[in-house]
């Protein structure tokens, strides 16, 4: 519709100055020749001097348009490439051949900014993975070892010592997987290996997955989920559900209560996770999402600042949404927004 316009404006610009000077050119010589300034012998009839103003008006607006088409063309391509650019798509590239010297050195830079733009983000994609794999290989180590101390005669104190060892290596290890997994994310423009599964299913799966941290706090669980299909990549998804199960668990003390629910809503999919926990103030709620922002210390003890942000990116792959409400010492409610497939088929 931009493009339209632009070109709606650029053949406006071209013709109206031709369209308003030459019927009053015309005018002006039928003027002349009526009143007997200029003596041309009998009567001059307006009425082929008029179709000719039309004729030679329609013709000029032709090849208005024509002329206009080839001109916007490399200037319809920028505006598509740049597009692509704000949603990081930086592989692509403009034809450097054309007519226009000025469109043609345009073209030029600009693929030469996404070859720039591009390395730059191979670099950082490669220096995430070589370094959370470098750290991953001594800290597999450092568990491994801590493990072993553990099961091995030691004093109250070494036992102590041994466990905050093994607990904080588990915490990195975690730190540094999910860091892995946001840098790909972060490089990913769409959602692959999409298929069709149950997406209900796959919330209790989380749950019972993580009995062995809930379990012991004797939480009170409430899940309410009908039967509900989702297309979509299984295992992302499945990072949702226990970043925020995981979340609700570790701020909800014992004996709290979470509530997990899912509807249809129209066009939607929606799903609540409700949790009795410590809550937050608003502005821990407009950061939440961030990378590793982890709001007041009471909430940073056990989290890295990661999780949230991986759910958010998630969701913007999948054209998703959430939204968080929450109070200090009332508990959070998050809520999951996702399409609806089935209520796309219906509709078409």
């Amino acid at each position: 519709m931009k493009n339209f316009k632009l070109w709606i404006t650029f053949i406006a610009a071209v013709s109206l100055p031709f369209a308003i000077g030459l019927p009053i050119t015309v005018f002006l010589t039928f003027l002349s020749i009526q009143t007997g300034l200029v003596q041309t012998g009998p009567p001059v009839s307006w009425l082929p001097l008029a179709g000719m103003v039309i004729a030679v008006f329609i013709v000029s607006l032709l090849f208005t348009i024509i002329v206009s088409r080839h001109f916007f063309k490399p200037i319809h391509e920028l505006i598509h490439a740049l597009d692509e650019v704000v949603a990081g798509n930086f592989h692509i590239r403009l034809p450097a051949n054309s007519k226009f010297f000025e469109m043609q050195s345009v073209s030029i830079n600009f693929n030469k900014m996404m070859e720039q733009l591009n390395s730059i983000e191979l670099l950082q994609s490669d220096f995430i993975q070589n370094v959370s794999h470098e750290i991953k290989t001594p800290l597999a180590a450092i568990e491994g070892y801590a493990s072993l101390l553990i099961t091995s005669p030691l004093s109250e104190e070494q036992t102590i010592y041994v466990s905050r060892i093994s607990e904080s290596s588990k915490r990195l290890s975690s730190l540094t997987g999910s860091i892995l997994k946001l840098s790909k994310l972060e490089n990913q423009k769409i959602v692959s290996d999409k298929q069709i599964f149950s997406l209900d299913e796959q919330i209790r799966q989380a749950v019972l997955s993580m009995e062995p941290l809930w379990s012991p706090k004797n939480l009170d669980m409430s899940i309410d989920l009908p039967k509900m299909h989702y297309y979509g990549n299984e295992e992302l998804m499945y990072q949702i559900w226990s970043n925020l199960f995981s979340n609700a668990v570790k701020f909800t003390p014992m004996g709290g209560h979470i509530c997990i629910h899912g509807e249809y809503a129209g066009s939607l999919i929606k799903i609540v996770f409700k949790d009795s926990g410590i809550g937050m103030t608003k502005e821990i709620q407009d950061h939440i999402f961030e990378k590793f922002y982890q709001g007041e210390p009471n909430r940073s003890m056990e989290g890295n600042g990661i999780g949230l942000a991986l759910v958010k990116k998630i969701l913007t792959l999948c054209n998703g949404s959430i939204e968080v409400v929450s109070r200090p010492g009332h508990g959070s409610t998050f809520t999951v927004f996702l399409p609806n497939p089935l209520y796309e088929k219906k509709g078409s």
